[in-house]
């Protein structure tokens, strides 16, 4: 597994290298890249949860005035000791399901994109700028590739556009219910759900398809 993610480690270097020292891009990487974070969690194999948003905020900007640079996994998951409203969102919803905080320590958070910036709109502009790059063709290698590596039992998507990004092009059934979406990726579990910036939608509704795939695990 580590030499696996240290493979993509130096893949994202690379890719990292070239963008920063690309002169034609200095004034648009000033104007929304904050910088790259991986994983915001421990690199485990097997977790029974691995959480995907869609991109790293800017968070450690603000806090530091200078972009993160974090290829490497943490040490500690970041939903545990943090407060912010995705963090405390999510763990209301695990214990909505019956999930105790507990298997957070044991959890994968990461998200589809790596690139850091304020806020999805900046992204996608970011995004728009780094097409001749394969911008698109490596996040989704690389986010199948972390899958692939860690091989967990559910993956919750942190909002509807990182389900739709996650399944298109794979050969999976997706259903929906209450803006509530379930799909299968081999033994894998994807649930999806909708959020207002970092409000869970119907978080009763995702909690209650969360616990019936669990008990049906169990």
């Amino acid at each position: 597994m580590e030499m696996s993610y240290k493979e993509m480690k130096i893949e994202i270097e690379n890719f990292i290298e070239e963008i920063e020292n690309d002169q034609n891009l200095s004034k648009i990487l000033d104007k929304y890249y904050k910088g790259i974070q991986v994983l915001l969690s421990p690199l485990i194999y097997k977790p029974k949860f691995m959480f995907i948003g869609i991109n790293p905020g800017a968070g450690y900007y603000k806090t530091n005035e200078s972009r993160v640079k974090r290829l490497s996994p943490l040490k500690h998951m970041e939903y545990i000791g943090l407060n912010y409203k995705l963090a405390t969102e999510t763990r209301e919803l695990l214990r909505l399901a019956g999930v105790p905080n507990s298997e957070l320590k044991n959890a994968v958070k990461t998200n589809y994109y790596f690139l850091s910036t304020t806020n999805a709109n900046d992204l996608f502009r970011l995004l728009s700028h780094l097409k001749e790059y394969r911008i698109y063709n490596k996040s989704k290698n690389w986010i199948n590739k972390l899958i692939d590596i860690t091989e967990p039992e559910f993956i919750i998507c942190e909002g509807k556009t990182v389900f739709d990004k996650l399944t298109k092009d794979r050969d999976c059934t997706v259903s929906e219910i209450d803006d509530v979406y379930y799909t299968e990726f081999g033994k894998i579990k994807v649930i999806g759900y909708k959020r207002i910036f970092s409000n869970i939608l119907n978080k009763e509704n995702v909690a209650k398809v969360l616990k019936n795939k669990l008990i049906l695990q169990s």
